[in-house]
């Protein structure tokens, strides 16, 4: 058996995985991404349903802060103001063909396996191709698991049951066909109003209700790609000390912009806010009855406020039904569709699962990660979430983590920025350990400890094992990530 020895090795060919790529390169080490996808683009290539978009403006989802970042800013224009995913795909494979990526990334490989040689202080990485890989480093751009917003139980359905989060761009066609959308969450306000034209008849499964705003979209020409291309400077040294990695401001009903309403929330007349949103939502329901299960009630903030286009006008339709599974819960699939547990059944040909975008636990709990003595990753973060600053995780030398537990999560923090933040201090961190001639770097347990303690003072009574959020915001966040390096990484072990 073969085994190609290598410096890195990159998990993932997203946002992240394709700058650490070309960081980790630039120091002159023999580096390799890998990716399970046919294409780079992470996330965006495998929820490209119809209908995926960015809640941010575009111009914001770009890298900031590299050697390169100012030219590609410059030589990418976006074509309206909140692109959709297809061309989120486009942009990523723009980076990785000017930066020369491809040729040190290999694609449709999946890693499943990463074990800690202890003897050699190197890590043994497998792929499902047989691959056998010898490695120093090994960073996990694996983003989150997408989250289901529920689940099917029990029975037999004749058709197939699809999933926005394994639908590459053009996969499937729903044309003519009787479709069951399940769920009510961000990725079934983008799809449904997208297909309700295509279908013959779409039934919507609905969970729960989400605060919604207008996407005001307009295509930008010229003009528009001058205006934002002339404040990079000034984005680039301004989202990196904002709450959500993207730019504040006060929030409008025409302003549906993540970033705007998460910097908002908490702040007085947020409730005022919330007021607005809803009765504006209310406004666009052409029954009154719909308010009950699309509008909700309390808690504003909660969740931020998502971007749709023309989903509440969808329930108007005669030919769009909608199920309130709080009401009516599903009993089981049956050949021809969907019963209800009040004995109805809707015929369908076509069910898709929706999953909440990156609404997960790290993807790298789907690989067989073991570190000293053994220890299973996947099996410690589910006893606890335990991370050193959401980059390492101790007893697991030179394994850096980019969505590890207690790191701002992805609806509260724009992900370019947030993995700028990760995948810089990973790139300096190596570049550190040469630099004073070691080798290993490792979170310790009282790094561990001391990091749990700063998020418990950020977050109040927070449970910390209750969530993955880490409450600072990416601003807080980055700067304790660099006062951890400039202090020499008290909360690591290096050797």
């Amino acid at each position: 058996m073969t085994v190609e020895e290598l410096d890195a090795v990159v998990i993932g060919a997203g946002v992240a995985g394709l700058y650490q790529l070309h960081l980790l390169r630039a120091q002159g080490l023999r580096v390799r991404a890998y990716d399970a996808a046919d294409d780079v683009g992470g996330s965006w290539w495998w929820h490209g349903y119809p209908g995926s978009h960015l809640d941010s403006e575009g111009h914001g989802y770009q890298y900031l802060f590299a050697d390169f970042a100012e030219e590609l800013y410059r030589d990418w224009g976006w074509s309206e103001r909140y692109p959709a995913g297809y061309e989120v795909q486009r942009w990523l494979r723009f980076v990785a063909d000017r930066l020369d990526l491809r040729r040190d990334i290999r694609l449709g490989t999946r890693i499943v396996e990463v074990h800690l040689d202890e003897e050699r202080g190197r890590w043994t990485v497998r792929t499902d191709r047989g691959e056998t890989l010898d490695a120093r480093f090994v960073v996990a751009c694996t983003g989150l698991l997408a989250e289901r917003t529920i689940d099917l139980i029990g029975g037999d359905f004749a058709g197939p049951v699809l999933d926005t989060a394994r639908w590459p761009e053009g996969r499937y066609d729903l044309a003519g066909q009787r479709v069951g959308v399940l769920g009510s969450g961000a990725a079934a306000v983008q799809l449904v109003p997208t297909i309700v034209d295509r279908v013959s008849r779409l039934t919507v499964f609905a969970t729960g209700p989400v605060d919604l705003l207008p996407r005001a979209n307009p295509v930008f020409g010229w003009r528009e790609r001058d205006a934002y291309r002339s404040r990079f400077a000034e984005l680039r040294d301004t989202v990196v000390h904002t709450l959500t990695g993207d730019e504040e401001r006060v929030p409008t009903l025409g302003d549906g912009t993540r970033s705007a309403w998460t910097g908002a929330l908490g702040a007085p007349g947020a409730a005022d806010a919330g007021d607005a949103v809803r009765a504006a939502m209310r406004a666009r329901l052409p029954d009154p009855g719909l308010a009950d299960v699309l509008v909700p009630r309390g808690g504003f903030g909660v969740r931020p406020v998502r971007l749709d286009s023309g989903y509440l006008e969808v329930f108007g339709r005669d030919d769009v039904d909608l199920v309130d599974l709080a009401h009516t819960p599903i009993d089981r699939l049956v050949p021809e569709g969907i019963e209800l547990s009040d004995g109805t059944v809707h015929a369908l040909d076509v069910i898709v699962l929706t999953s909440t975008f990156d609404g997960g636990p790290d993807a790298l709990t789907r690989i067989d990660v073991r570190g000293h003595g053994g220890r299973v990753l996947a099996e410690e973060w589910g006893r606890e979430a335990r991370s050193a600053l959401g980059l390492a995780k101790h007893g697991y030398p030179n394994l850096f983590t980019t969505a590890a537990p207690l790191t701002p999560p992805s609806d509260r923090c724009l992900m370019t920025t947030c993995r700028q933040v990760q995948v810089e201090w990973i790139a300096q961190a190596i570049a550190d350990l040469h630099a004073v001639g070691l080798g290993t770097l490792e979170a310790t347990a009282a790094g561990e400890d001391a990091w749990i303690a700063h998020h418990h003072e950020v977050a109040g009574t927070m449970p910390v094992a209750s969530s993955s959020d880490y409450p600072g915001g990416v601003g807080l966040y980055r700067e304790r990530c660099l006062r951890e390096a400039a202090a020499g990484y008290p909360s690591f072990r290096r050797a």
